[in-house]
């Protein structure tokens, strides 16, 4: 396993990504929606690792949704940084890192563009499910 840690540029959201794949092997997808390209959105997921996203004061996670709403895209109040999309399914939860936050984001190949435009809710749902990372969501753990 590859193991990666990041913030945001305050601290306050911290991500703990494992992932099977070398980061120079790695898969890093630039989306296409207005939000992503709004971000420079370069996002990173493996379905055989995780994710841990630390959230220490959570009067200042924002929990951005938009389109379908199945999805929060969890940005940072004080500093504002797009940190991770997580997306709660059931007792599970599945989220992309964004290659930005990570401290060693320098290791990563440049992003491919993808176009979801036309997804539904359930595809979309199901795709996560199948490409994302698991991962757990841990609020104010200081």
């Amino acid at each position: 396993m590859h193991h990666f840690h990041g913030s945001c540029h305050c601290g306050n959201l911290e991500v703990d990504y494992s992932a099977t794949v070398a980061p120079e092997d790695a898969a890093v997808r630039a989306c296409q929606c207005s939000f992503c390209r709004k971000h420079d959105a370069r996002a990173l997921s493996d379905p055989s690792g995780a994710i841990e996203i630390t959230v220490h004061d959570q009067d200042l996670l924002e929990r951005y949704r938009f389109g379908l709403g199945a999805t929060d895209f969890l940005i940072c109040r004080k500093c504002g940084v797009y940190v991770s999309a997580y997306m709660q399914d059931g007792d599970d939860a599945y989220a992309n890192v964004m290659v930005n936050v990570l401290d060693d984001r320098e290791q990563f190949p440049q992003p491919n563009p993808v176009d979801l435009d036309g997804e539904n809710e359930a595809g979309k749902r199901q795709r996560r499910r199948d490409n994302w990372t698991p991962a757990t969501l841990r609020i104010g753990t200081d």
